[in-house]
């Protein structure tokens, strides 16, 4: 039988065409599931693929990934154990976008950090498939990617949080856990400053640069790998993550950005670190030295700072920037973050007058029904050098207190809860409002009426003028009616 080279040709270039459109297909396929997107067909051609190569583990795993997507738990599990039973290594496939938390136990490649009831697992850096991506500002294409899920404790599902673009074979390693942290750091801010954060949030980490970063709507760029450390990385995504998820006030001067939420997320995060520490990372020597020095070079002084600055008479029309996020930090210390985020809330602008009537009024708003205010703080003239920065977990204790305050004009109950042996004088400004003696081995309440003759910041004072104790808690109260401090009747509680 005889062919002629024409017909030859023509068959080959026939089967070459038929070839060609079954991959541009698969290629296409996988697109769409990298996007997010499963039917019944996509499904079909992949379990087609396997039956002609069954023994091909990545069929295997995208297999996984397509029911995952159709949230089909039993038979993503079963893709996912063929998949590694015939070797498969962890790739793009092995992380879509939800999960069930249980199947991390059993994924040694998902490194866990929590913090604050907010959990994550980080992946490994892998390829990204089916082909690299680019980034929305420049258009460079990145070829890997970390991808980190995140929960709440107890929660059955975990969902991508970030997803760390990047243009490295490997992280370097004083980067190596800065995606989790961002992810912690975004999860945190915005669950407590009510400020909605579309998840994943992309993150891009170009391999060259200055080591500048820039956050807008849903990515935030890095420009290269600097600084060189892990703790300074870990301030940088969480300031990234503050202009994601913190409510900016501004302008102020002082620092090189005029608005306050890249700033006090770096704080904030820290503080909420520290609070964890025990139980979080306490074998960390590494991250809990730059933690440390934080905490006193940073964020303490910026609290004694706002202190001081309060108590002038007069003060300047506006504080500088570090003032203001020393103030932001002392009330989340004294008052928790419920606090912070409630006069974020109440402030009519986002300027430093805006503040301020936030604060006033959130202020004013609970101490209808009594502000309670925990120590957590260097006092008003603390030298740095004498503070122990676990005050900011546990409290102060300390012979004399002084602390700044604001309460408006009126009369106003103060409770305080210690526990110590000793005669403890309270002080509003000049006045002594209380003057108590104090034997408790356990806590014991304390309480007393005072006027305040106008609306003002005032020296809040605490002195053991004998003996030693801790003072756990402070509440304020407006009393409308009742006796004012020279009628006033101390009353104890055990």
């Amino acid at each position: 039988m005889v062919v002629s080279k024409r017909i030859v040709a023509l068959v080959f270039v026939a089967l070459a065409s038929i070839s060609a459109v079954g991959l541009s297909d698969m290629s296409t396929i996988l697109t769409r599931l990298a996007q997010g997107v499963v039917d019944d067909e996509i499904v079909a051609e992949l379990k087609a693929k396997l039956q002609t190569d069954p023994k091909a583990p990545a069929w295997w795993s995208w297999l996984g990934y397509a029911h995952c997507l159709r949230r089909e738990w039993d038979e993503a599990r079963e893709a996912y154990r063929r998949a590694e039973d015939l070797g498969a290594k962890p790739s793009f496939s092995w992380f879509p976008p939800t999960l069930p938390v249980s199947w991390f136990a059993n994924r040694g490649c998902l490194r866990r950090l929590v913090i604050g009831g907010v959990v994550v697992w980080q992946s490994p850096n892998v390829f990204c498939e089916p082909v690299p991506v680019a980034d929305p500002k420049h258009g460079d294409k990145f070829s890997k990617v970390v991808f980190v899920y995140g929960s709440k404790a107890q929660a059955d599902y975990a969902n991508h949080f970030v997803q760390w673009l990047n243009q490295f074979g490997e992280l370097p390693h004083h980067l190596s856990d800065s995606p989790s942290v961002f992810a912690l750091a975004l999860s945190l801010f915005s669950e407590r400053f009510g400020m909605p954060v579309k998840f994943p949030v992309r993150a891009w980490l170009f391999a060259k640069g200055s080591g500048s970063a820039f956050s807008f709507s849903g990515h935030t760029l890095f420009y290269g790998s600097l600084p060189n450390d892990r703790w300074s990385w870990w301030l940088k995504v969480a300031h990234e993550a503050g202009h994601h998820a913190i409510p900016a006030f501004g302008e102020f001067d002082g620092l090189h950005e005029p608005y306050s939420g890249g700033f006090l997320g770096e704080r904030l995060f820290a503080l909420w670190l520290w609070d964890e520490w025990r139980t979080v990372l306490s074998d960390d020597s590494e991250i809990e030295r730059g933690l440390k020095d934080y905490l006193l070079r940073t964020v303490s002084a910026e609290i004694v700072k706002a202190q001081q600055w309060l108590l002038q008479v007069p003060k300047p029309e506006k504080p500088p920037m570090q003032v203001f996020l020393g103030f932001c930090l002392y009330l989340e210390r004294l008052g928790g973050w419920e606090l912070l985020k409630e006069a974020m809330a109440n402030s009519p602008k986002d300027s430093w007058d805006g503040f301020l009537a936030g604060l006033e009024s959130t202020l004013s708003q609970r101490l209808s029904s009594g502000l309670t205010l925990r120590l957590r703080v260097p006092d008003a003239n603390t030298p740095l050098s004498s503070f122990d920065i676990s005050n900011l977990r546990d409290g102060l204790i300390s012979p004399s207190i002084q602390l700044a305050w604001w309460l408006p004009q009126g009369d106003f109950q103060c409770t305080v809860k210690v526990q110590g042996k000793g005669k403890l004088q309270v002080r509003w400004g000049d006045e002594q409002i209380a003057e108590w003696e104090v034997n408790a081995n356990e806590p014991q309440t304390l309480s007393c009426t005072f006027s305040n003759p106008k609306t003002q910041w005032q020296r809040l004072r605490f002195w053991w003028q004998s003996g030693s104790g801790k003072i756990l808690s402070v509440n304020f109260k407006e009393v409308g009616d009742k006796p004012k401090s020279d009628q006033a009747e101390d009353e104890r509680r055990g």
